[in-house]
C-alpha cells in the first residue's frame, strides 16, 4: 500500500510541476518480462504458501530475486535503477540470511490490528515472515520501521531504497526533456 502510494504522490508531484505523464510509456526497459515472472512468483508465494514446501520456497525465492537482479543489470542505463537495486539487494540479503523469510520487528506483537498477521508468522502460515529474536541476523536490513498510515504495518529500510528509486525514477521520466 505505501509503494501505491508513493507511486501515485511521484506522479502527481511530477504532473504539478509541468511533467507529461505520457513520457512514461516512452521509457524503454529492456527484459521487462523478468521483472514480471518475478512479481508472478512472489504473488504465488504469497497466495500459496500452504501448499508449497520450504525447500521449493527456498528455491523460488533465489529464482525470483535472480530474475529481478538480471532485470535490474539490464537497465542500470536509468539512473535511478541502481538506486532500486540497493534496496532489492538488501531484501534479498536479509531474507537470504534468514532462511528465505523476511524477520519482522517483535514490536508487531503490541499492535492490535497486526495481530492476525503475526499469529499467522508464529503459526507458518505465513513462511516467508519470521519474528526478529536478539540473535536475527542483519537485524538492521528487517522490516523493523513501523508505518501507521495508511495500514499499520513495518518496512525496511531496503523498501524505503526502493521506493525512493521509484520515485526519483518516476519524477526524472516525467520531467525529462
Amino acid at each position: 500500500m505505501v509503494a501505491v502510494i508513493v507511486i501515485a504522490l511521484s506522479l502527481f508531484l511530477a504532473f504539478i510541476r509541468g511533467g507529461q505523464l505520457n513520457r512514461l510509456k516512452n521509457v524503454e526497459l529492456r527484459l521487462p518480462y523478468l521483472a514480471i515472472m518475478s512479481f508472478a512468483l512472489d504473488f504465488l508465494l504469497y497466495h500459496h504458501l500452504n501448499y508449497i514446501p520450504s525447500w521449493a520456497l527456498f528455491i523460488i525465492f533465489i529464482v525470483k530475486y535472480a530474475l529481478l537482479f538480471i532485470f535490474i543489470f539490464f537497465n542500470t542505463k536509468h539512473k535511478h535503477m541502481k538506486i532500486i537495486g540497493m534496496g532489492v539487494l538488501m531484501n534479498f540479503l536479509v531474507i537470504l540470511f534468514n532462511g528465505g523469510a523476511m524477520p519482522v520487528s517483535r514490536r508487531a506483537l503490541e499492535i492490535p490490528s497486526l495481530a492476525k498477521q503475526v499469529e499467522m508468522i508464529q503459526s507458518g502460515v505465513l513462511s516467508n515472515y519470521t519474528l526478529m529474536t536478539d540473535k536475527t541476523p542483519l537485524w538492521i536490513l528487517a522490516d523493523i520501521i513501523y508505518i501507521p498510515w495508511p495500514k499499520e504495518q513495518f518496512i525496511s529500510i531496503g523498501d524505503i531504497i526502493i521506493m525512493l528509486g521509484i520515485f526519483l525514477f518516476i519524477q526524472h521520466t516525467i520531467l525529462a526533456d
